[in-house]
Formats: C-alpha cells, structure tokens, sequence
C-alpha cells in the first residue's frame, strides 16, 4: 500500500495536545487556543496530525455496587443514567466532548492539515486513563470493556467517518501498554477493535499505533511470548513504530549525532514493515529530555533521521509533540521528567530548531522535480531467526549493511525464504534457531547459486559440515573477546559461545588471535557459504562508538558480488547510499552524510554509468546531517 497518506509518499507531521493544558484539553476547554494551536501547525508546514480524544473525557462512565462490593450497573457521569444516542442505543459518549472534537477537525481543515485519530486514548505519556467504572478492570481482557469501548468506537468513527480533515484511524495510542495480556489476548484485543472500526468506515486505513512488539512464530502458542509483529500486520493496514532512542534497546550506546543514531528508526521501520509485509511509519519521534540532546543537536539529528526514513520508502514521520508542557502542574507532567519539553514550540511559543528542520524538509521534497521517491534497491534478505534478540540483530546488520554499501530486507525464519541472490542470518542463537526446512531451503537456495553468510552466536546447526566445509573441534562458553585484523585494523568480538573450527574444504579468509579460523568461505553446489564465528552485529549494537571501526568490512568480503550491482558506492564510511531504479538506464541515488562535519565523499561509479546531475544539496561534499540526490545515467 502506496502513498497511504496522501499523494505523496512521506508526510510530515506531528502529536497534538492543547499549548495550553496538554492532557487536559478536552475538560479545561479552550478554543481559541486549539485555533491558534492550528495555526502554528499550518506555518511549519505540516500535513497530518495525530490527535487523541482521552478515552476518560469521551465516555464518562462509572460502576455502580451493591452490597458486599458486588458490581451492579454502569452509570454516566454525575451519576446520571446513560444517554441514549440519536441511533436508539447507548454508547456512554458525551455529545459535547464530540462537539469539542468537531472543533479540532474543523481547524484542521481551515489550515490543511488532515489528522489521524488514536481512538482508545488510554495509555498517554506514563499515565494511564480510563473511565472510572473500569479502574479495577483489566482494560485488555475484561470483556464488559471490550464491549465498550467497541460501542465507543462505533459511535466515535460513524460520527467522523465524512469529515475531510480524517485521514486514519488509530485503536489507540500504545495500547500494548494499557495492560497485562499475553500474545493471543492481544491479538484478540486488536482483532475486536479493528473490525469495530471497519464496520463503521470501511474506506480509511486503520493504523497501528503500537510498539514494542517481536517477530513471533505464527504457530507459537507459548502464554509468555510478548505482542507479535505478524499478529499486528494482520489486523492493521500500516505498522507503527516509536523509535525513541531512550526506551529502544540498544539504541542509546551511542551519541544521538553520530550514524548509529540516525539509522536507528529507519531500521526499526522495516524490521517491523519487511516483517509484517505492511508499510511502516514512524508514529513518535523525540529526544525527550534537554539532557539527552541540546536543541542544536536534536535538530541534527531530526534532519538525518528524515533523510534515512525518507530515503528508504518509510511513510513518513510524526514528531511527539507541538509543544513544550513545562507550565503544566498535572500528571504526567508532575512527575515525569521526559514529558516537559518535547515540542517543537517552546512555552513561550517560539519556534525551536527542530521545528525549522521539518518546515524546511517539507519544502524541499515539495520543490524536487518528481512527486514520489522510486523504490530504494535491496540486495539481500536479511532472515531473522528463533531464540535471538531480534531487534539486536536487525539493527546491528542494517548498520553494517549501510556502512558496506548495500541495502537489505528483513525476514522471519517462520515465513518460506524471499527470492534473492545473496542471505544474511546473523548472529544466530541457540536450539530452536531455525526450522528444519527453512534451513534446507537455505541450503538449496546456496546450492543454486546464492551468497550466504551466517554469522555465529551459540547456535546448534544441522547439517553443519557439508554446508560450510568447515567441522567444530570444540564449543564452549566463553566470557571474553578475541581480536583479528580486518582491513589492517584489529578489531575485537565478544562471545558467550566460542566454536572452534578446523577446515574440510573452506577456505580460511580471517583468523582470530588464536590462531582459529574466524571468516570462512566455501563452495557449495553452484553458491558460496561464508560462516563468522562471532557476531559483529553484537559488536556494532553493543559497544559505544564500534561504528567507528572496520567491523562492516567483513560483510564487505562477503558480499562483494553484492556490492558490484550497485550503480554507485560510497567509500566513505559515514556517507550511505540508496539507489532509486527509474528505469534501466537511469537512476537516483540519495547519499545521505551521517556524520558530524561536512565530507568530502569518496566514491565509486560501476562501468558505464555517470552523474548527470545534483538535484539536492551538493557534491561530492556532502554537508553534515544532510544529503545529496543525484541523477545518474548509463552511457547507452
């Protein structure tokens, strides 16, 4: 699904509470401001807004009991009965927060801005909201407030269904969050919700509004495995993701200016997006507190951010959130010191620096001379794997891909394997890794023809010898790190499981400091079998500043037939590259400067191919936290 929110395909936007009294909006009334609010939107340049209608405000519902404490009746606010509603039945919505919430709508479109609606508004900023009846109730599970909040949702989207300024709709914001529930009373959960909003509109997209959640076997029936990304794709026609650096795993090793950092949504985007087979938009983004980043670097590192996601077909990007809420004395605000100065307009309602990063982004993609991005090209299918920190080795080889030249496609081991030339499974884990006939398809695809490298971090595979033409003398645990020389660099790798290999028929490209064969390469059938005896992926997430070091040379090494496809490479490390196929003889290539100054790029072109133009920025020096797009041409 293409150019889901609008003609174009990448969108700038924004989260919206009230300047004035951020959760409180809906009951501390203000119109004026909201109208002022909007204003300040529409001159960033903004095009949708993810707006909330508190879950609380809207259906003002209380439990009434008998005695022993034993519940008895649903009551509305003030202990009134509950309304019935113009269709005969009763929701328990309040008509006047409805009319409150055609106000923001109206504002939206006097300015332009469409929106898209988190409906089941319960979880915001580390609190929790819900109506007072079901304060004991558990808010996923209980059905008595499934029930409701289905009734909320079919009167809140039959009511809004034909105002233009809707652009999606959401379950909720985070609802992963609002309580306990195992895989399958999640999916349940999000099933009920999604089908309650088709049936009232059938034609708008339903989105995600989750984060948090793993790639799962769809068989797995296991009661502790967390919310699964093929679960969600099921029900949900765009995934979200909320990459914050601070609450990701692994996503703070790093300083928020540097490479790391700057791959860290787009990466995430498609390990949820290549997973589900959904596109992916990244819902949040924010540096939180001042501490983590100053307003200058926060600015930086929104204007890479946008580059990579934009660069690499993401759906585009909502900042969280409009404004600055230090003025405020309520929970949240009171006691959670990351939800005080995320806006991009100050309290004092001046602009900060991010705020002029995504104004001017949104005129310069306006301003190029093609309305829609090509597809960016992927080489390799990256397969994902059982018993591994999945995020860890996602993120860890999206890295090292960018950093060697290449781009790559994330999979699941539980799906039948993508169509390519070229397999990446790295740093795979454990007993249950890999079903048997995933592997023996891996197999048949290297013995076909295909490149494989399989990157080792204490996995049991069988066969092991035959594939890799290498045979295991020993494993054991090993708390430590060996180093080997890679690119004229000594670099170091951390293990808990240490294999040690002798050959039978591979070839022994690295040795460790031990003297053991580390990068192996073999033939197999038609194809090649290189196998790493560490994780590099590990090292790169893991260690601060490892992207500063060579690590990415060993994918390099393998994955050089890869690498000569491509109809232009960066040579320099912190310059990355997509290529957009126009057609066979023309291509963009956005190349995207991740460092910290201005580079100078060094590059290679593949026989037959030129730049014909700069359509952005400059070149071959390439300006810090920004890009270059350039038109190349093939001599015909």
């Amino acid at each position: 699904m293409k150019n889901t929110f609008g003609k174009q395909n990448f969108f700038i936007g924004c989260n919206y509470w009230a300047s004035h009294a951020g959760t409180d909006m809906w009951h501390k009334w203000e119109p004026e401001t909201v109208k002022k609010d909007f204003k300040k939107m529409k001159a960033l340049n903004l095009e949708i807004v993810r707006v909330f209608p508190l879950w609380p405000d809207f259906q003002p519902l209380t439990l009434h009991a008998k005695g022993g404490n034993t519940p008895y009746q649903l009551r509305w606010k003030d202990n009134q009965p509950i309304p019935y509603d113009a269709d005969g039945f009763q929701s328990g919505v309040d008509p006047e927060m409805m009319k409150r919430f055609r106000f923001v709508c109206d504002c939206a479109e006097e300015n332009g801005i469409k929106l898209g609606i988190g409906l089941i508004t319960g979880w915001m900023s580390g609190k929790l909201f819900a109506p007072p009846a079901f304060a004991q109730s558990n808010l996923l599970r209980d059905p008595i407030v499934l029930r409701w909040q289905m009734k909320f949702i079919k009167r809140f989207v039959t009511e809004f269904k034909d105002h233009p300024a809707i652009s999606f709709w959401g379950t909720g914001n985070e609802c992963n969050c609002l309580d306990d529930a195992n895989r399958y009373e999640g999916a349940l959960w999000t099933r009920a919700m999604t089908e309650a909003i088709r049936a009232a509109d059938p034609e708008k997209p339903v989105v995600a509004g989750l984060h948090g959640i793993t790639p799962q076997p769809t068989t797995c029936v296991a009661p502790s495995v967390p919310w699964s990304i093929e679960d969600m794709a099921e029900d949900f026609d765009v995934l979200t993701v909320h990459p914050y650096p601070l609450f990701t795993p692994h996503a703070s090793v790093d300083r928020l200016t540097g490479i790391k950092a700057a791959m860290h949504a787009t990466a995430e985007a498609h390990f949820f997006g290549d997973i589900g087979k959904r596109p992916c938009v990244a819902e949040e983004l924010g540096t939180l507190a001042p501490t983590i980043a100053g307003e200058k670097n926060a600015a930086e590192y929104l204007r890479t951010t946008l580059c990579q996601l934009w660069a690499h077909d993401c759906e585009g990007l909502f900042w969280w959130c409009t404004f600055d809420q230090l003025h405020l004395e309520h929970p949240p605000y009171e006691w959670c010191g990351v939800e005080r100065m995320l806006g991009l307009y100050r309290a004092d309602g001046s602009r900060k620096p991010v705020a002029d990063v995504l104004a001017n982004f949104a005129d310069m993609r306006k301003e190029l001379p093609f309305r829609n991005l090509p597809k960016f090209k992927k080489e390799v299918v990256c397969v994902l794997t059982e018993e591994q920190d999945c995020w860890m080795a996602a993120y860890g080889a999206w890295v090292l891909a960018k950093q060697a030249g290449f781009d790559l496609e994330f999979q699941f081991a539980d799906e039948p394997l993508r169509d390519s030339e070229f397999y990446l499974v790295p740093m795979i884990t454990g007993l249950n890794n890999m079903p048997r006939s995933r592997y023996m398809e891996l197999m048949n695809k290297v013995r076909n023809g295909a490149t494989l490298l399989c990157t080792f971090n204490g996995a049991c595979l069988a066969p092991f010898d035959e594939f890799f033409g290498v045979t295991s003398e020993y494993q054991e645990n090993y708390e430590g790190t060996l180093s080997a020389k890679v690119a004229g660099t000594e670099l170091a790798f951390e293990f808990s499981t240490k294999i040690s290999l002798s050959s039978v028929g591979a070839e022994v490209l690295i040795s460790d400091s031990e003297n053991k064969p580390l990068l192996t390469k073999y033939q197999y059938g038609k194809g090649t079998a290189f196998f790493l005896t560490c994780s590099p992926e590990r090292a790169i997430v893991k260690w601060n500043r490892a992207v500063e070091k060579p690590y990415f040379e060993l994918y390099r090494i393998c994955f050089a037939e890869a690498l000569k496809t491509r109809e232009i490479l960066s040579e320099t490390p912190d310059v990355t590259v997509t290529l957009h196929p126009v057609d066979s003889n023309r291509c963009y290539a956005v190349l995207i400067n991740n460092g910290e100054s201005a580079s100078e790029c060094d590059y290679r072109l593949k026989d037959g191919w030129a730049v014909s133009g700069t359509i952005y920025g400059t070149f071959p020096q390439i300006q810090a936290h920004n890009m270059a797009i350039l038109e190349l041409k093939r001599d015909c």
